[in-house]
């Protein structure tokens, strides 16, 4: 899923706004105050900053002066991944847009492994999605089990499910003439009633109009 429905998203603000971790690769003169914890207006080399993504992006990180770490939670997931035994990991709790700001940082990833991580999570949970959309949709949210994208398509999933449950059992709307095929309706009954009205005047009277 991509959060750039508009410039004013709240998910992608959410998202970019997280602070990750940045080695300091160079003297970076006049750019101590990126540390709090710095001596001099400085930034010396290898001291470490938490940057947020949405400046990450900007100052084009990960170049000669910055390299960004990769956060934690991916190296613990990658295992299970290799395992493929990701439906017992709770992404909610671990991060609540870990697909999205795992694809945020697939472009800092010098070992080329979130990438293959959040594909291959979701790819080993959309059973387990499948599933639980078909009981109770507050079970998966209560246990912070779904980030902010299998919230979203379990909630699909749930609606979906009733809706076709719904058409099996024949309890949902029924389906309905168009309101363009009714007017069309109305026209041929309308005309219909004229013609016939028109046949049943007696032949003078129809020879007077």
């Amino acid at each position: 899923m991509n959060y750039f429905p508009n410039y004013y998203s709240i998910e992608d603000i959410f998202v970019t706004q997280e602070k990750v971790e940045c080695r300091v690769n160079t003297k970076l003169q006049r750019m101590g105050f990126l540390d709090s914890g710095a001596d001099s207006d400085d930034l010396e080399p290898n001291r470490t900053v938490n940057l947020p993504l949405w400046y990450i992006k900007e100052l084009k990180v990960n170049n000669a002066y910055f390299t960004v770490s990769i956060p934690e939670i991916y190296r613990n997931v990658h295992k299970a991944v290799c395992e493929a035994e990701t439906t017992h990991i709770e992404l909610g709790r671990l991060h609540p847009y870990f697909y999205e700001f795992g694809r945020y940082l697939t472009p800092y990833d010098r070992n080329h492994v979130v990438g293959r991580i959040i594909f291959e999570t979701l790819r080993q949970r959309v059973r387990h999605l499948l599933d639980i959309s078909k009981s109770d949709s507050n079970q998966a949210k209560s246990e912070h089990r779904l980030d902010n994208i299998e919230a979203k398509l379990h909630e699909a999933g749930v609606r979906t499910n009733s809706q076709y449950i719904d058409w099996l059992q024949m309890t949902g709307n029924k389906i309905r003439t168009s309101q363009l095929v009714e007017e069309h309706q109305k026209k041929r009954r309308r005309a219909d009633r004229s013609d016939d009205e028109g046949d049943s005047l007696p032949s003078s009277k129809r020879a007077t109009l």
